[in-house]
């Protein structure tokens, strides 16, 4: 290993460290500090009840009370460092990222995911990534555009039928269905949307059941007893399984999706198929849902962002959906779905585990220890962020926040791993985003801000209740 990738020699740590009087030796840093009682840490299980009860917000609980760097156990056996200041998670994902593999808590994820391009470390997970990374590129984007353009139509009409009825309806279930719609077609060539509740309701449940691997009641008690959870898992699988022998007849029928072909025509493993289709379906589907969702939600509760949607809308679209020409001169739209990321990151936060001995942010991070990159938490940090809890598209304004730590802002990851779909993603949201702006006003129903539930994504736990109308333009 390089001496990046190991503990600093005396001289190279900091001024002022205290040296033993004897020998002269000066003292290893110490190890991050973390809720050893209440209220934040329980006798025999630590912080393992209170996590699992709201992650989130134990999150930012943990992070107020103890800084950016926290010693958190939620796992007493083998405590987890949360990270969340910038610095800190440059060197994990990027500067020092060969010192830090996937580790324990990604064990959880095979339960679904298999071995493919999220549990894998990097060795093997190029393999993968490099069949796959051809259905990604600008170029397969842009020969998919007819497909988004139809689909958010779709979605504008299925809006349309709710504002002639009315009725309210969960923004959430249609973003879904569109998301189901535009990442089904790319990855098995079909409309998994048309698979209806069963197919939505299994990739939820196959998010619940990864978390709830790593540490839950449901998890600890014994295997004989008839759960109702357990059977949600069975169903879960069941779907998924159907979905995947599905798609793999269609590719030997050559009518297969793009990235399906992809993996099941190249040397990879046998069992790789089944791994990147449903990683990529749980990465893709639930989490563009989530942040379109999200971003209608926030915008229709401040009237002056509604205001600029829709008046960008208007002065570009005309009444049309956006193509991929259109979105570089979405300027606003593009503000508001990166604010929304910041204030809703899908996958809020990425585990590692350390290989050797590390020194981060001047604490001591010894070989072995669980790390969680905590997205969520450095998107609220307050060192970073000016009044974090209020969504101000303006802090992604041309030429704002050039002062801001890049890795501040992380909601794809970073360095060699970040999301191989972020450029997807971005432009089926702005698609969206403008196009419904530029016909509908969007009303929420209840102000309470609807309860987020942190999973493996961060989700509205009882969906986003709104109205909508339509604009007269």
């Amino acid at each position: 290993m390089t001496q990046e990738n190991t503990l600093p020699q005396d001289d190279a740590l900091p001024d002022g460290a205290p040296r033993c009087p004897v020998t002269g030796a000066t003292a290893q840093p110490p190890e991050p500090e973390g809720p050893t009682g209440l209220p934040l840490s329980w006798p025999l299980v630590g912080s393992t009840l209170l996590y699992a009860a709201d992650a989130p917000r134990f999150t930012l609980r943990a992070q107020r009370a103890h800084g950016d760097m926290v010693k958190l156990p939620i796992r007493p056996h083998n405590p987890t460092v949360q990270v969340t200041n910038p610095e800190g998670i440059r060197h994990i994902l990027q500067s020092n990222v060969d010192n830090y593999r996937r580790g324990a808590y990604y064990e959880a994820f095979r339960i679904f995911m298999g071995t493919g391009l999220l549990t894998l470390d990097d060795a093997e997970w190029r393999g993968h990534r490099k069949v796959v990374n051809p259905a990604f590129t600008p170029g397969a984007i842009a020969a998919r555009e007819e497909e988004s353009v139809k689909a958010v139509a779709e979605l504008l009409d299925r809006l349309g039928e709710h504002a002639a009825a009315g009725r309210e309806f969960d923004l959430y279930a249609e973003a879904t269905r569109l998301t189901s719609r535009v990442v089904g077609q790319a990855l098995v060539g079909r409309d998994l949307s048309e698979d209806g509740s069963e197919f939505t309701r299994a990739l939820s449940t196959a998010l619940e059941a990864i978390f709830k691997e790593v540490g839950s009641l449901e998890k600890s008690l014994p295997s004989f007893i008839p759960l109702p959870y357990r059977g949600r898992v069975r169903r879960a699988r069941a779907t998924l399984e159907r979905v995947v022998a599905r798609a793999a007849q269609d590719v030997d029928a050559g009518t297969g999706g793009e990235i399906a072909t992809l993996i099941k025509e190249s040397e990879l493993p046998a069992d790789a198929f089944w791994s990147n289709l449903v990683t990529l379906m749980l990465a893709g589907i639930e989490t563009t849902a989530i942040v379109l969702a999200w971003t209608l939600y926030e915008a229709a509760r401040v009237p002056e962002v509604r205001r600029g949607l829709e008046e960008e809308a208007d002065r570009m679209l005309g009444g049309r959906v956006p193509g991929i020409a259109d979105l570089d001169n979405l300027t606003y739209t593009g503000m508001a779905v990166d604010e929304a990321l910041r204030m809703h990151p899908p996958v809020w936060q990425f585990p590692r585990q350390a290989v050797e001995d590390d020194v981060v942010g001047g604490r001591r991070i010894p070989a072995g220890t669980p790390v969680l990159v905590s997205v969520y938490g450095a998107h609220f940090n307050p060192d970073q962020w000016e009044d974090p809890e209020r969504f101000d598209p303006g802090r992604f304004a041309p030429g704002a926040g050039a002062d801001r730590d890049r890795s501040a802002y992380v909601p794809f990851g970073g360095g060699r791993r970040q999301c191989i779909g972020k450029r997807m993603g971005l432009t089926l949201l702005r698609q969206a985003v403008a196009a419904v702006h530029g016909r509908f006003r969007v009303t929420v129903v209840d102000t309470a801000t609807p309860p987020e539930r942190g999973y493996i994504t961060l989700f509205p736990r009882e969906g986003v209740k709104v109205t909508v109308k339509e604009r007269a333009r």
